[in-house]
């Protein structure tokens, strides 16, 4: 068994450094100036010149010019943020009176900036330091000091407790840490030995258990609150005193003596301690944790000398992998600035995941601990495709797919290529990790056991049981499906804004590719329940809820009349799309109890959808 499972990662590994390639090659901003291309833009330049006349037609009808403001401000918006931005959505929101409405104005002016300040109002204070455990001091002599201290309600079962918490939820989507090793190196000597100050393993094992706390009661804790009679997604302790606070406040207190070190444990601390925060909607210190230990990795990178085929080695890949993951949507969806650990890409291998101790556990199997690992090795290589997604068709100087500047329509053979590369990166998936679109619900192929006849992974609702899966395997699957279907989506995306912005421009394709987009943004699997009902355990939460805000825009002009409205008609099933507002409008009604910027959206989309 264990050798099979080592052909089997050598295959994927060997698959993903193929399909990394690939991107490497395509040379998508040449592809933007070939023959092919050229021809395309010139066309549609041409007749966009001669609808300009419409087109101003409609926004003078409307009795609202399009501020010149808006093509400056645009490019100061994160690409889930342009939305709002768009000239049709723009008037449409100045029209409809809402007063948040107004706040348009500041967005225009700043960008995603004065979006961020709305998460720091809402979290002026960092999370209450006035609670610990009960301690005493340990192994002091007569006429000396100790710092190591027992905690004595932190018992032996509430440590295992929240060790297997931690190591099935939150580690098995960032796989950094090796459980055994945990247990037998760093568990056992504190339980030997104490919690000393300056010991990087007493923080990290505090950040652990605070974790494990912060799962369980995430999955079986009460909610948070109820919100319009439905309980709240976020379970366990309060919105300022979330669980497992005591125990991370005594990691936080220890945190200084060694957060100035360049180590692997280190790195794995505040990658820990990031986490944390997210569970706890505390998104900009997330952002700051996560900073500090990409700082910490890129030291421990560029100036130790490394051996990657080593279980350290290989440990140090995993923390790399896991800080650029992270990295990567709070800049992409935030703005928020990069530390360059992106570029060191090309001289850190991905994980092999040698575990010698875990294949020698009976408590895991091996395809069970391979599901999780195939996983973590997918979204690395999802993630290339998505920054360029973002980097060529959204962001590019030399296209303009969503601005009515220059507009030459989207880049439609990058964006072919691109559609062909992402549907090749699905089907060269490991099988457990793979499904289409047409059972995107189900249950993966890897575990036939935990499911029974025609039951789903994933549904509208569950209802008041709290469902806990093993391995988090419904938080797992709908993460990485859910990123897929991003990545469609924001591949597509471009055809409805020009649906909606240049109609008398739309051929048969840009009609297909348009119901592509509107279809790959409905029914996500990550907004559905169990996730959506532990919302604690989701990842990067603040990334949902950015996207959300701009698929429910758009969501809500396919009822205007137009051409979006006739393609959505005719092309998508009117039943995924009220369902699809339902249940996104459902989750930015329960984050904006924690989320700063999903409190402002909220003003904008209640008055948008009221009496739907």
């Amino acid at each position: 068994m264990a050798a099979r499972k080592d052909k089997t990662m050598v295959h994927i590994l060997d698959t993903l450094t193929r399909l990394e390639n690939k991107f490497d090659n395509m040379r998508i901003a040449n592809a933007t100036d070939s023959s092919s291309s050229s021809d395309f833009v010139a066309g549609t330049r041409y007749s966009s010149s001669q609808s300009s006349g419409k087109r101003n037609e409609r926004e003078t009808a409307s009795g609202h010019d399009i501020p010149t403001e808006v093509r400056r401000s645009y490019q100061h918006l994160t690409v889930p943020h342009k939305v709002i931005l768009w000239p049709c959505i723009f008037l449409h929101l100045v029209d409809s009176g809402i007063q948040a409405a107004t706040d348009l104005q500041h967005i225009l002016q700043e960008g995603t900036s004065w979006l961020i300040k709305q998460e720091m109002t809402k979290h002026p204070d960092p999370l209450p330091a006035d609670s610990g455990l009960p301690s005493y001091r340990i192994g002091a002599a007569d006429d000396g000091y100790s710092t190591r201290m027992a905690f004595p309600t932190l018992t032996l079962q509430l440590i295992d407790e929240y060790t297997n918490s931690y190591f099935n939820t939150f580690n098995v989507l960032y796989p950094i840490l090796n459980h055994d090793a945990f247990l037998d190196d760093t568990v056992s000597r504190l339980m030997r030995d104490g919690y000393a100050d300056g010991d990087p393993g007493a923080v990290l094992a505090l950040m652990v258990f605070a974790l494990g706390q912060c799962a369980k009661e995430g999955v079986f804790g009460n909610p948070i609150g109820v919100v319009d009679g439905v309980p709240s997604g976020y379970r366990g302790g309060t919105v300022e005193r979330p669980p497992g606070i005591e125990i991370f406040n005594e990691a936080r207190r220890r945190l200084g003596f060694v957060v100035t070190l360049c180590s692997l444990e280190n790195v794995q601390i505040l990658l820990l301690q990031a986490t944390y925060l997210e569970a706890t909607g505390r998104h900009l210190d997330f952002w700051r944790s996560t900073v500090a230990a990409s700082m910490a990795c890129q030291v421990l990178v560029r100036c130790h000398p490394l051996d990657w085929a080593t279980h350290e080695g290989d440990m140090i890949k995993r923390a790399y992998w896991a800080c650029v993951l992270s990295e990567d949507l709070y800049h992409l969806d935030l703005d928020l600035p990069q530390t360059g650990i992106h570029t060191l890409e090309d001289e850190v291998p991905l994980p092999y995941f040698q575990e010698a101790q875990d294949q020698l556990s009976g408590e895991r199997g091996v395809d069970e601990r391979a599901y999780f690992q195939y996983h973590f090795l997918a979204m690395i290589a999802l993630r290339r495709l998505i920054g360029r997604i973002h980097s060529v068709i959204h962001e590019s100087s030399s296209t303009h797919p969503e601005s009515s500047d220059d507009y030459g329509g989207p880049p439609v053979p990058v964006i072919t290529e691109m559609a062909r590369q992402l549907d090749s990166w699905r089907s060269v998936l490991p099988r457990p990790l793979q499904w289409h679109d047409s059972d995107m619900l189900d249950f993966p192929i890897s575990n036939p056991q935990a499911r029974r006849p025609n039951e789903l992974l994933f549904s509208p609702n569950q209802g008041s049981v709290p469902i806990n899966y093993k391995f988090n395997l419904d938080i797992v699957t709908a993460q990485l499906r859910t990123r897929f279907y991003y990545a469609r989506f924001m591949m597509f995306r471009p055809f409805v804004y020009k649906a909606l912005h240049f109609p008398e421009l739309m051929t048969a394709e840009d009609a297909n590719y348009c119901a592509l987009a509107i279809q790959s943004a409905c029914l996500w699997p990550v907004s559905m329940a169990p996730p959506k009902n532990k919302k604690r355990l989701v990842p990067h939460h603040f990334m949902w809820t950015q996207n959300f805000m701009g698929i429910l825009l758009i969501l809500r002009m396919t009822r205007e009349e137009g051409v979006l409205k006739q393609i959505c008609d005719e092309r998508v099933d009117e039943g995924s799309i009220e369902m699809t507002v339902q249940l996104m409008l459902g989750w930015i009604r329960d984050v904006r109890q924690v989320d700063g910027i999903a409190e402002w959206s909220w003003r904008i989309l209640e008055g948008l959808f009221e009496g739907r």
